[in-house]
């Protein structure tokens, strides 16, 4: 497994799996804060056209398709999943009610617990409803705090820097969502895990706010490009590793 350290952000290149085995071997229990997800949902993302463009910029994407969203998590990633982290953000979370009700005891692999579910839940309304694809995504959370609703338009950045806008990956969430989660439920000094780094529009996030992450994504390409994207980011703001 390859790993590459820049700043707070922990960059690893493999399979997620075999790092969550290896933190339940570790016995790093409740190590992570909060871990934030986004899985693949089951769909088929990757033969779909993915909607209607609306102009050219939307058309600059160096990404592969893949077969990566063909099926959802297997038990035993949400079972791993809750063992390592002390709270969860997990996108589209309502693919995936019924194995998370499913999760084991932490302590006890025999007890059917399933994770707690959180009064808060984030609904983002992509303000885009002329597409084939999804008006908005949901968020499941195991926090005790208010649900939130952030509408803002899936190709709007914060910065209007160019580099965010060009797609890494077919299901890529802006930076700012990121930014906006960070803000409301990760405190300063807190540990997250991303077991699905896709675009690693996370980690510029993480990189933004100072969040100590670890994100991890098996397919080099996605790996490779993101990367050179936070890099690009960050020698915008003169950081030196």
């Amino acid at each position: 497994m390859r790993e590459v350290i820049k700043g707070t952000v922990k960059f690893l290149h493999g399979d997620n799996m075999e790092l969550l085995r290896q933190y339940k071997e570790d016995m790093k229990y409740k190590h992570f804060h909060v871990g934030i997800v986004d899985p693949p949902y089951g769909i088929g993302v990757g033969t779909m056209n993915l909607g209607t463009y609306n102009d050219d910029r939307d058309r600059r994407h160096q990404f592969e398709m893949g077969e990566w969203d063909n099926a959802v998590p297997t038990q035993e990633y949400w079972n791993l999943l809750w063992y390592c982290c002390r709270n969860l953000i997990i996108w589209g979370g309502n693919y995936f009610v019924s194995a998370l009700g499913q999760v084991t005891d932490p302590l006890d692999p025999d007890k059917v617990v399933g994770i707690p579910n959180g009064r808060s839940f984030v609904v983002w309304d992509k303000g885009n409803y002329k597409l084939s694809f999804s008006d908005g995504e949901l968020a499941l959370t195991t926090f005790d705090k208010k649900a939130m609703i952030l509408k803002r338009h899936k190709n709007t950045t914060l910065s209007m820097d160019d580099e965010e806008q060009i797609r890494r990956h077919p299901t890529q969430k802006p930076v700012y969502l990121y930014d906006y989660l960070h803000l409301n439920f990760v405190e300063r000094n807190q540990r997250v895990l991303d077991t699905h780094g896709g675009s690693f529009s996370h980690a510029i996030a993480a990189y933004k706010n100072n969040v100590d992450l670890t994100i991890i994504d098996r397919q080099e390409s996605y790996f490779e490009n993101g990367l050179l994207a936070y890099d690009k980011q960050a020698s915008k703001n003169r950081l030196l590793w």
